[in-house]
């Protein structure tokens, strides 16, 4: 059961990753951006006429149109990089905080079930001094907590003994008092 919950949710954070509503988007827009690239440069070669000669201020003018139009492409490819950046990090992100809860939910269900990773834990986490006053704090608490509540037990059932001991002595008092004196009969 625990490995299949495992194998199921490693499947299921996969999935959810690569068909994420953000990357999804990214992707189609990158497909749909090539193959809209692709059929227009072929719709303008096919309908586009041949230009025979250029003369000297043309192709300065298509030399500039070029440069000013990579510049522009250029930017719009480092923009979509950088969306693409965030977009991939918040995922990462969000993927590495739900893989460290599922690593720890997966800890504590092992030490609750296998006796000797527990106890291997626990020596682990003992080797980190803070690790060791923490307990041997807590402890002192702990202990200090019960020796109070036993002191504060004693106590009461050291005065119910008290009372008690009042009451049979003024019963047996009571009892002596109230008996007549019997005669040498």
């Amino acid at each position: 059961m625990g490995q299949e919950h495992s194998n199921n949710s490693i499947f299921k954070s996969i999935l959810c990753k690569w068909l994420a509503k953000e990357t999804r988007g990214f992707l189609g827009g990158l497909v749909g951006g090539l193959i809209g690239g692709l059929i227009a440069f072929a719709v303008v070669n096919h309908f586009g006429k041949s230009a025979g000669t250029i003369s000297g201020s043309d192709a300065v003018s298509i030399a500039n149109t070029y440069i000013v139009y990579t510049t522009f492409v250029i930017a719009a490819v480092a923009m979509l990089l950088t969306v693409a950046g965030l977009i991939f990090t918040q995922h990462f992100t969000v993927e590495k905080e739900a893989h460290i809860a599922h690593a720890f939910s997966c800890l504590l269900d092992i030490v609750r079930t296998d006796d000797e990773k527990a106890i291997m834990l626990i020596g682990k986490a003992m080797e980190n001094p803070n690790v060791v006053q923490f307990v041997s704090d807590s402890l002192q608490v702990k202990i200090l907590e019960e020796i109070q509540a036993r002191k504060a037990n004693a106590d009461a059932r050291a005065a119910d003994a008290m009372n008690e001991a009042g009451a049979a002595e003024s019963l047996s008092f009571n009892l002596l008092a109230s008996t007549p004196a019997k005669n040498g009969a």
